[in-house]
């Protein structure tokens, strides 16, 4: 019998819920498990470095937003994805919260043919206008910013490259103190770095869409770009009528791609291309799921929406129990 562990915060959190803050019922994402016969084993994400996995165990966790807890299962998860079968996917965690490594997943797997840079100083920030500036770690609307102009690069470097005061000071201390070629690599050890990425800007775009797909199900809506601003995300102006073909069609090509029982994508459609802005594959909003009147499913080589209320954790589920019986 097939151990299957279900490996929560230590306060046993799994997100996300309604509320990002709450937690997913553990107990009803391993129902069509129990069903199957599978051995359940309720754990939290300290305890699996105490475990000696077998090779045909399942072990389905959870990350978070906060940086201190995503890095700590990098670590811990690190040897057990070789030695079992970890849901998400160990690419999928690394995706989490971090679109730098998104744009090498997009790259390698061939996703599409958006522009970007994944780059960590501000120095090497062109001047080749227009583009799209964000840091890795960004959500809804913080961390992105449109890049017109120089002045465009200066802002972005007082807010979010600053120097400290004190440092100022050092720097013009050492200044006087060490020869010149040897200030320049002072300089450089203390400068303040950070990951960002950046990407073409798609000009004149209304909308983008939000595709949750979950198993062989596809969740969609659309979401209109705020007044005056070129942001779709954080807009909350959600709609969700007929999505186009087009959408679909490129979301199930990138959700076979990046292999994981779940995948949230954005993507705008602009001229019959459609393009992967970023995606997340484990704790995303579920808005989507829980206030669209059905899916979509591909049948006979089109698409068909299947009107049906889904019910959260149930739906989880299923796209679980999905992912591990159709694993080649």
């Amino acid at each position: 019998m097939k151990n299957v562990y279900f490996a929560t915060l230590p306060n046993g959190y799994f997100g996300s819920a309604v509320n990002s803050w709450n937690t997913l019922n553990v107990e009803k994402l391993a129902v069509p498990f129990l069903e199957e016969g599978f051995n359940i084993n309720y754990i939290s994400i300290t305890d699996i470095s105490n475990i000696n996995f077998d090779n045909d165990d399942i072990l389905i966790y959870t990350s978070f937003f906060q940086e201190e807890i995503r890095s700590y299962l990098k670590d811990v998860l690190f040897y057990v994805k070789d030695k079992c079968l970890i849901v998400p996917p160990y690419d999928i965690l690394l995706a989490h919260e971090n679109k730098g490594f998104q744009e090498i997943v997009r790259r390698e797997k061939n996703i599409n043919t958006l522009g970007s840079a994944y780059l960590f100083d501000v120095d090497q920030l062109e001047c080749k206008f227009p583009y799209v500036f964000k840091t890795v770690d960004g959500s809804g609307s913080k961390g992105v910013e449109l890049v017109n102009n120089v002045k465009d690069i200066k802002n972005i470097r007082k807010n979010y490259f600053n120097i400290s005061s004190p440092r100022k000071i050092k720097n013009i201390i050492r200044l006087y103190q060490l020869p010149s070629e040897n200030y320049k690599l002072y300089q450089y050890y203390y400068k303040p770095f950070k990951r960002f990425i950046t990407q073409d800007f798609i000009e004149n775009l209304t909308c983008d869409y939000r595709v949750l797909v979950i198993g062989d199900r596809f969740y969609a809506m659309r979401r209109d770009v705020r007044d005056g601003d070129f942001r779709a995300s954080g807009s909350k102006k959600f709609h969700y009528d007929e999505v186009p073909c087009e959408v679909l069609d490129y979301a199930k090509k990138v959700f076979e791609k990046l292999n994981s029982p779940y995948i949230s994508m954005d993507l705008v459609y602009k001229e019959k291309h459609v393009y992967l802005i970023e995606y997340q594959g484990t704790n995303f909003g579920s808005s989507v799921l829980r206030n669209s009147q059905g899916y979509y499913e591909f049948n006979n080589n089109q698409w068909v929406f299947k009107k049906a209320l889904s019910k959260h954790e149930e739906t989880l589920a299923y796209g679980l129990f999905f992912f591990v019986k159709h694993l080649k």
